[in-house]
């Protein structure tokens, strides 16, 4: 294994730990995963997922938009998160409860030459204070039919921002020359 892969390992290990330790100090951790991404895991996480939400007598029409947000989540981390160097994703995968709000936080590796991109689509779902205005913008982005070099069509921050109606919290964490950690985080009201 190259230096770079145990660094971004490594990183990754400490971001997450960071990551639980703040969320214990202000919220209420519910489910926390760090580890292999495939569909199998998905499948068992989504069942945790709703299990652990319903426990929590979450309204059900926000239970219903976190369930589709972590979903969501977790299926761009698995078809869209960058591979190291040694083809490993690195990612995780985090649901809390903070005051009013579920907040589902996932971070992957992404590549630096991804990052303007990424940021520049993020931007301009967060300018949108109107819905409607957003929802006319995914009509938009729907009806170019725009395909990645991964098959997708750039819809899955706009319905993750629509299902969330807050805006979407984001940062960059640079590893190295290559690559980067991009942690997103989407707040549903539960109140």
């Amino acid at each position: 294994m190259s230096a770079i892969v145990n660094k971004e390992a490594e990183f990754f290990d400490l971001h997450f730990t960071d990551s639980v330790k703040e969320i214990n100090a202000s919220g209420s951790l519910i489910i926390a995963y760090d580890g292999v991404l495939n569909t199998e895991t998905i499948s068992k996480l989504e069942t945790e997922i709703e299990s652990k939400i319903i426990e929590l007598s979450v309204p059900k029409a926000a239970l219903k938009k976190i369930f589709f947000i972590c979903v969501e989540s977790l299926q761009n981390m698995l078809i869209h998160g960058h591979r190291d160097l040694n083809g490993s994703q690195h990612n995780y995968f985090l649901v809390y409860k903070k005051g009013t709000q579920i907040i589902i936080a996932t971070a992957n590796l992404i590549s630096n030459s991804a990052i303007e991109k990424v940021n520049g689509d993020l931007n301009t779902i967060n300018t949108f204070a109107d819905p409607a205005d957003l929802k006319a913008y995914y009509i938009n982005h729907l009806e170019k039919n725009e395909l990645s070099e991964k098959g997708g069509a750039g819809l899955g921050f706009i319905t993750i921002a629509m299902k969330s109606g807050n805006k979407l919290n984001y940062k960059f964490d640079k590893i190295s020359d290559l690559h980067s950690l991009f942690k997103i985080e989407a707040a549903v009201n539960i109140e």
